[in-house]
């Protein structure tokens, strides 16, 4: 592994930079850290959008550069700026949501904004962090700007059959994915965390060879395709382990701090 040469760790939350149980261990959290004070960028990289990431951003304490919304949105938290966004225009997603309908019946949708969400019935019970305000009849009359992402559910489906069938009703107008919650995202065309990233090391002055990523399932695969040097969680998918340079040892087990603690000893 070349890891003296590491400018940036960019890492997923949920299921890797986080245990199963939500929590940031202490140790992934002081190994970060020494990154940080190393002089290392520590870019965390999920698909939550902001306003249910802040539980997140406040455990770990390092308030520089964050990707969200699986790369739709890229935020330095210190100085509450937002760096580049992506946005679905309205009416697309209404159409999205419209498509949707038509080929699956009973689908369910919520839509983030750039600081909340609005859901329909059932929505809740699929994220670790209950949206603020109730359920709405119709997501559609809750469109009234542009959004980061749809996401999409429905009772009888498994998450694989929804993502064949929310992609081939999205064709090019948009990218979906998901990551091991009970719903598929839909960002803009062409919007993932590889492309945030992407954009964001140029702006800091450095290429993907001097970037390691970590991840664990399907939305991480640009980013862990795209880095120099990429990890995969044990506890990971088989596709994003495919996808990973490395596989490395399970979430649980502070694997992610083992390897920062790897990179951090390379550059000294």
């Amino acid at each position: 592994m070349d890891l003296e040469n590491v400018q940036m760790i960019a890492t997923d939350i949920d299921g890797t930079m986080l245990r199963t149980d939500g929590t940031l261990s202490a140790a992934t959290r002081a190994s970060l850290w020494r990154a940080h004070e190393a002089g290392i960028h520590v870019v965390p990289a999920t698909g939550r959008p902001y306003v249910v990431a802040r539980d997140v951003i406040e455990a770990l304490g390092i308030n520089e550069f964050w990707v969200f919304a699986n790369g739709a949105v890229t935020r330095h938290i210190g100085r509450a700026e937002t760096v580049r966004a992506s946005w679905m225009d309205r009416d697309l997603a209404i159409s999205v949501v419209d498509r949707l309908r038509e080929a699956l019946p009973g689908v369910g949708f919520a839509i983030e904004f750039d600081l909340d969400v609005a859901y329909e019935a059932g929505f809740e019970a699929l994220v670790p962090v209950r949206p603020d305000g109730a359920a709405v009849a119709d997501i559609t009359a809750a469109i009234d700007r542009d959004v980061q992402k749809v996401l999409v559910f429905h009772d009888g489906s498994t998450l694989d059959e929804l993502y064949g069938i929310v992609s081939a009703a999205l064709g090019d107008d948009g990218v979906a994915s998901y990551s091991g919650l009970g719903f598929v995202e839909v960002a803009g065309a062409h919007v993932t965390k590889a492309v945030a990233l992407d954009a964001l090391a140029a702006d800091l002055g450095f290429s993907a060879a001097e970037v390691a990523t970590f991840g664990d399932n399907h939305n991480d695969i640009p980013m862990l395709e795209w880095a120099g040097t990429s990890f995969a969680m044990a506890n990971g998918t088989d596709d994003a382990k495919e996808a990973a340079h490395h596989v490395i040892g399970h979430t649980d087990d502070n694997a992610l701090a083992t390897i920062v603690d790897q990179i951090v000893a390379a550059r000294s």
